[in-house]
């Protein structure tokens, strides 16, 4: 979770930060995975479900990104003046990476860490929210 959020901070094309904030997502989903508990398997089948639906949708529209040619972050502006649905159907899914609420984003991350303080993996979920915190800062650049 801290290297998949730290490494993306640093990056300028917009493929990278959904690159590593998959090394992030799966440290999350490893967080319901290491409780063992019947909590914990729920919360990670949520989360598998809810992530691979983000990322479809998220690496569905980076093809109509290079057809506008949109490579960097900072040429992201333009994108709702070209393709203004793709942009904000961009915007939500980073939202929901990011785990603004009500997103499904949101709703994984939060099972996840109940699950965690649940069986008693106290060190997981505060780390887990401080990931989540520095991903927001990562997805927030990006839509």
């Amino acid at each position: 979770m801290i290297l998949g959020a730290l490494a993306a901070m640093a990056q300028t094309k917009v493929k990278r930060p959904l690159a590593h904030s998959s090394i992030g997502h799966v440290g999350y989903i490893c967080t319901g995975f290491s409780c063992g508990t019947i909590e914990g398997i729920q919360s990670l089948l949520i989360g598998i479900f809810i992530y691979a639906s983000m990322t479809i949708d998220a690496f569905s529209i980076v093809p109509a990104l290079r057809q506008t040619r949109v490579k960097y972050i900072a040429d992201l502006g333009a994108l709702a003046k070209t393709n203004p649905i793709s942009a904000m159907t961009f915007s939500i899914t980073m939202f929901s990476y990011a785990g603004i609420p009500p997103l499904a984003g949101f709703c994984s991350k939060f099972y996840l860490f109940f699950a965690a303080l649940g069986c008693g993996a106290y060190f997981l979920a505060p780390v887990g929210v401080v990931t989540s915190v520095i991903g927001r800062w990562t997805t927030g650049k990006l839509p």
